[in-house]
């Protein structure tokens, strides 16, 4: 918006420009606040905002034609449409058995429990970076892992953070993670560049989760009985499903496009459960319209997904108004002056998404939320848009795990009550110095950005200061 003429006036000037800001963030406090922040909720937050924008605006009408432009953008279609087939991939794993059977294989190569840490991590990790969902990887390995790894002697602390790093590592790398989609499309660079380009960090932040793992896991061990009642109800029989998976990794390092990609191995996936037993008619899609009940992996996939894609809509909705309003460009203007050196610009978005985290309660939210100026900041640098899709995705899912409002801390905090590997009056907080892939991704991006380790640049020729 370099005309100032075309930008979107509001009553009392640029104050006004900023009370729609304003509003969202004082009423997403106010949810955390009262306690009632979740993905089903923050919405309220992206209406009073635009509820504000109208009213200040001196056309509402370019305001809504705004709001409206934001919200259709072909990101929004493509990040929309890739979150429901990502749900219903998460839930046609967990229900055709394979978590359970990827639980059976860790628990019957007779180790002790000083590896369980180990072990979930390693297991939340490959179903997360198949799945790409955080979330779902807590929900469907945490009850039986949890339990299965005190049982053998874990330590409580070390198995919940074990949960969490694994969730968290396929949510920073998985081609179909929200993270990784949101990331890379706010940035405009493509997705099979940017996981490529970025497992080098994940990798190291993992290689210091196994080793912190297998030292705190020995350390830590206790001498409680064996789980061997809770595993005996696991079956090998849904490992055959672990060529849905494969066959979607292999489709989208092919170059498939990401849809495509999805769609074909769901497909595959739901024909390949039914032959093989593992699925029913009913656990596809299950519908008693008299009694209003619904179910199975196609209902409850794409029910998942839905909180996440109506805040995202309503969050860029608003990015529209705030664009047409110039608000972005004022708040780089700001900024400006401490980033002239490219290493300033990179620990701007370092922070800006640390910050987003905290505010939004959600590392997709933050990445939809911040993509826009991390966009600008790194244009201006000539940054590769990977290399701003990376360092944002790394602090996203990084440091969301630290923010004891996030729903997926609440969700495992709930299942360790649940399962009572934990005392009713257990804090997540004290679980966290155990989170360790969190922590690495955290430092080894820090570490990169100060070194410039992974720096690339649009224009090859440009010189890193």
């Amino acid at each position: 918006m370099d005309n100032k003429s075309e930008r979107l006036e509001f009553r009392l000037g640029m104050f006004g420009a900023f009370l729609p800001l304003l509003t969202l963030l004082g009423v997403i406090l106010a949810l955390v606040l009262t306690g009632w922040v979740h993905t089903k909720t923050l919405w309220v937050a992206c209406l009073a905002a635009m509820l504000v924008a109208i009213v200040l605006a001196k056309k509402p009408s370019e305001a809504s034609e705004a709001l409206i432009g934001g919200m259709s953008r072909r990101m929004v279609a493509i990040m929309a449409l890739a979150w429901i087939l990502a749900g219903i991939m998460g839930k046609l794993l967990q229900s055709s058995g394979l978590v359970d059977s990827l639980v059976w294989l860790g628990v019957n190569v007779g180790v002790s429990g000083a590896f369980l840490p180990l072990i979930t991590f390693i297991v939340a990790a490959l179903f997360s970076t198949a799945t790409g969902t955080s979330g779902g990887s807590i929900a469907a390995i945490g009850p039986l892992m949890l339990p299965v790894g005190v049982g053998l002697g874990a330590s409580p602390l070390l198995m919940i953070g074990a949960l969490m790093s694994g969730a968290f590592f396929g949510d920073n790398i998985a081609p179909i993670s929200d993270t990784t989609i949101a990331s890379a499309y706010t940035q405009g660079a493509e997705i099979k560049e940017v996981v490529k380009s970025r497992l080098k960090y994940a990798f190291v932040a993992g290689g210091f989760s196994i080793v912190m793992f297998i030292i705190f896991g020995i350390a830590m061990q206790s001498d409680t009985s064996t789980a061997v009642e809770l595993t005996k109800a696991v079956s090998p029989k849904g490992l055959i499903m672990i060529i849905v998976p494969a066959v979607l990794i292999f489709m989208m390092y092919r170059g498939v496009h990401l849809v495509t990609a999805l769609m074909t191995t769901n497909a595959m996936g739901i024909v390949l459960g039914l032959v093989a037993g593992l699925l029913k008619p009913t656990s596809v899609l299950f519908a008693d319209v008299v009694h209003k009940k619904f179910g199975g992996i196609l209902y409850s996939g794409i029910n998942g997904m839905l909180p996440i894609i109506m805040f995202t809509m309503l969050l860029l909705g608003l990015v529209g108004i705030f664009e047409k309003a110039g608000l972005f460009q004022l708040i780089l203007d700001k900024v400006s002056p401490f980033t002239k050196k490219v290493r300033n610009a990179e620990l701007s978005i370092f922070i800006l998404t640390i910050v987003g985290n905290i505010i939004t309660a959600g590392s997709a939210r933050s990445i939809v939320a911040i993509g826009p100026l991390a966009k600008d900041l790194g244009d201006r640098h000539n940054l590769d848009p990977v290399r701003n899709a990376n360092i944002m995705d790394a602090l996203a899912t990084g440091t969301i795990m630290f923010v004891p409002y996030n729903p997926g801390v609440m969700l495992a905090l709930g299942i360790a009550m649940s399962t009572g590997i934990v005392a009713n009056d257990f804090n997540m907080i004290q679980a966290m110095p155990f989170f360790f892939h969190g922590i690495g991704l955290v430092v080894v991006m820090f570490i990169a950005i100060m070194t410039g380790w992974g720096r690339k640049f649009k224009d090859e020729k440009a010189v890193t200061e």
